[in-house]
């Protein structure tokens, strides 16, 4: 009989020693199950920030390759890029210089002066003119185009690049914005 009483405590302890480890198992699955959750969670998080960060933000301004027509001027900024050209009697000391490749085509009945009428700004900061060799800077005929490239000194590294295009000959003040973004040359 005592053999019998202790066979059955041993089987005893041991149920318990069996059930309290299964319910630690239980504990250990579910914080488990409860931290991969949160991990996925978590990653589901940083790859929406990622996602957002990459996205670009929708803009109303005019890009690479549109035109604007203001009084009869129409300009379109056929291409972006760095160059790393520099004209040494330059006063102002630059840490690049964008070229706007641009056409103008003149649908008005008086002559205008290209070249004098697309403001850059480089992180809200204005952009001026450069003198490079072969620069647009001319005079375009009623009814004519022409095709050349415009230089800007920048003094900052271009992160948020704008260009504004507001034609001399403006009755109405209006005013047309293109995002730009350099291509690599």
């Amino acid at each position: 009989m005592k053999k019998f009483l202790l066979l059955g405590s041993v089987t005893s302890i041991l149920f318990c020693a069996a059930c309290s480890d299964t319910e630690e198992d239980l504990e250990i699955k579910e914080e488990s199950s409860i931290t991969d959750s949160e991990k996925k969670e978590d990653e589901e998080v940083e790859a929406n920030k990622e996602q957002k960060e990459e996205t670009p933000v929708e803009s109303d301004n005019l890009q690479i390759g549109d035109s604007a027509t203001i009084n009869d001027i129409t300009v379109t900024i056929n291409k972006a890029y760095l160059t790393d050209e520099r004209n040494d009697d330059n006063l102002i000391d630059v840490s690049g210089v964008l070229i706007l490749e641009v056409t103008y085509e003149n649908n008005s009945s008086e002559v205008f002066p290209t070249g004098r009428d697309i403001i850059v700004e480089s992180n809200g900061e204005l952009a001026h003119s450069y003198d490079l060799e072969n620069t647009l800077l001319e005079d375009i005929q009623p009814g004519e185009s022409i095709e050349g490239r415009m230089a800007y000194g920048l003094e900052n590294e271009p992160e948020d690049l704008t260009a504004t295009f507001e034609p001399l000959i403006n009755n109405e003040g209006e005013s047309a914005i293109f995002d730009i973004k350099p291509d690599t040359k």
